[in-house]
């Protein structure tokens, strides 16, 4: 049994609007899920060699906006910064679509190339640069998002719940409850708008500990 189970945190709802303010949310148990050999949404060990705390998804024919997500991984305090966690994350392009250029590999052949790697440093951080996506295209229902799956050392690769944003028209009071909650956080965060107008968001992560 691998001694910790991966949750994700990032801002309350009931402050969002009010200030962007970002917190912690924490993924519950029946959500998570664990590698295996038909596993089409992993994605952890296809990191390159030379990833770092920060990455970029190459935006060629998409929005010119930049969007930035920075965050910070804790160990299970919710205090300490874990160094060495791999976060992969992966999303539509601006039509709602996966695109692909058709020499995928992996699970690439799934989730296209609109995907970035990054291994948290020394004081746990982690950022990386793309632009907003759209919702998928087949249906108007879910809101935009950004996938993520994290990897801590010694441990199967999970998956969070979708990075939402607050602003988002499909995000409802029935969406809400239906999504990762634990004492009223949820998986929505405010994005801010810098001197340079490039959209910024923020998303934490923390490591939980099996009894």
């Amino acid at each position: 049994m691998k001694n910790f189970i991966l949750l994700s945190l990032i801002s309350p709802f009931f402050i969002l609007f009010a200030c962007g303010q970002n917190t912690i949310e924490t993924s519950q148990q029946n959500q998570r899920n664990i590698v295996n050999e038909d596993c089409n949404w992993c994605g952890t060990t296809e990191a390159p060699e030379n990833v770092t705390w920060k990455a970029i998804i190459p935006t060629e024919g998409e929005s010119e906006k930049k969007l930035i997500i920075s965050g910070v991984v804790y160990l299970p305090d919710g205090k300490t910064p874990a160094k060495g966690v791999i976060i992969y994350v992966y999303h539509t392009n601006s039509e709602g679509i996966y695109p692909k250029k058709g020499d995928e590999v992996g699970n690439g052949q799934y989730h296209g190339y609109l995907r970035a790697w990054m291994e948290t440093d020394s004081s746990g951080r982690y950022e990386f640069e793309t632009f907003r996506p759209a919702p998928y295209y087949s249906h108007g229902g879910e809101p935009a998002h950004i996938h993520y799956n994290v990897q801590a050392s010694g441990q199967s690769e999970y998956w969070l719940s979708a990075l939402w944003f607050a602003d988002d028209p499909r995000i409802t009071d029935e969406s809400i409850n239906s999504i990762e909650r634990s004492g009223g956080f949820s998986n929505i965060t405010a994005l801010t708008i810098d001197s340079d107008s490039v959209l910024r968001g923020e998303r934490n992560i923390i490591l939980e500990k099996i009894n």
